[in-house]
């Protein structure tokens, strides 16, 4: 059998919309709070080296991946101002433990009380060392 060609006729498209130019609305801020960093037990690392200036961020949500011992505690506390001055302060964001096959992660949204100076700080509350990365996410 023959196949039969058929003839189609391309009609024009017109834009009767002009196109929305959005740009770029929100502008993420990723930085890394700890890499691989081990913290022994009853010890605490604190992050990013010389604090962080969220002046104009919103929207903050915290990333971290614990390897320890299974059920190693934790807490995760945010503080603001001169590190380690008396006018420091420090408000707790959550705490847990270490997962059943010795790792976990952790994601949490949070609250800032103070733009500049941040630090995040991961205190080890138990009798083992732990590893943690982490980082910070926020949205201008």
């Amino acid at each position: 059998m023959k196949a039969k060609k058929r003839k189609t006729k391309i009609i024009p498209v017109k834009v009767v919309n002009v196109p929305l130019d959005v740009g770029v609305i929100a502008k993420p801020y990723l930085v890394t709070l700890f890499d691989a960093r081990e913290i022994s037990p009853n010890h605490s690392a604190l992050g990013p080296l010389g604090g962080l200036d969220l002046t104009g961020y919103s929207d903050y949500r915290l990333t971290l991946h614990f390897v320890g011992a299974q059920g190693a505690p934790f807490s995760i506390q945010e503080m603001f101002g001169p590190a380690g001055s008396v006018d420091q302060m420090s408000f707790t964001i959550g705490s847990g433990r270490i997962g059943p096959l010795g790792v976990l992660n952790y994601r949490a949204s949070f609250d800032i009380f103070g733009p500049k100076n941040i630090f995040i700080q991961i205190s080890n509350d138990g009798d083992q060392p732990f590893q943690v990365n982490g980082t910070l996410y926020a949205v201008r």
